[in-house]
This record gives C-alpha cells, structure tokens and sequence, in this order.
C-alpha cells in the first residue's frame, strides 16, 4: 500500500529544490576534479579560481537556506490553517527566488550580465517569505498554546 501524501506541496517543493541543489554540487565537484582543486578554491600556483568560488557559493547558500525554508512550509502545510493556494504561493515564491539567486551567483563572474539586481530581488524575496511563513507559524503555535 503506497504512503497517503499529506503533504504535497512541501514534496513537490523539497524534492525539486533538492535536485537542483545536487546539481549546483555536481558542478562544483565537477570544476574540482577539471581543475585539481580538492580542498579551497587556490590552485596549485595559488591563484584564486573565481570560477570554483562562484560555482560553490552557489551551492552553498542554497544549502544554508532551502532547510529552513522548506521547514516552514512543512509546518504550514501541515499545522496551520493556510488555504492551499497561499501554500503554493510560498512554495513558488520561496523556490524561484532560490532558484534566481543561485543562477546569480553562479553567473557572478559573467562580464556581460548584471547579476546585481537579480541577486538583490531573490535575496529580499527569500527573506520576505521566510518572515512571512515564520510569523504565521509562529502565531498560529502561539494561538494553540492559548487554547
């Protein structure tokens, strides 16, 4: 008997922030092994690879806010009252603002592209969502204490 998904929104939204995530990871790991760097971002010479710090940055800031993210829209879908689409729109606002960010810093070295903009709108819409889903989780937590 298959698992009853309860949770749909928060599967659709980790799941496919998880693959991006490991292929922002598979193209640093790949630049690594191209370039022979294995630990840091110097080569053998000592010369930053700006390439190697892009590509990693990339991957890690999704890594260091996609968890809470993806945390909160649990704890929405599955502790809070929130209508469905109002779940969704978190879910695409929260994962395309990831998505664009990691796209600008990935690019941060392109000399034809601005990435400036991108990266600001995708860092203020990241933080945007997560106060919101937090301050709803949080108040709703507060309410069920109070009953």
């Amino acid at each position: 008997m298959a698992p009853q998904l309860s949770v749909p929104y928060t599967l659709v939204t980790a799941g496919s922030l998880g693959i991006v995530y490991a292929g922002l990871q598979l193209r640093t790991g790949l630049h690594r092994l191209d370039s022979k760097i294995n630990f840091g971002t110097k080569s053998a010479a000592g010369a930053e690879d700006e390439a190697l710090v892009a590509k990693s940055r990339a991957g890690g800031n999704m890594g260091e806010y996609v968890p809470i993210g993806v945390l909160l829209m649990l704890l929405l879908e599955a502790g809070t009252p929130l209508p469905a689409n109002l779940l969704a729109a978190y879910g695409a606002v929260f994962g395309v603002s990831r998505l664009t960010h990691a796209y600008a810093i990935a690019n941060v070295n392109n000399k034809n592209w601005d990435h400036g903009p991108t990266r600001k709108y995708s860092f203020v819409a990241t933080i945007l969502s997560l106060v919101a889903a937090g301050g709803y989780v949080a108040f709703q937590g507060a309410k069920a204490l109070r009953k």
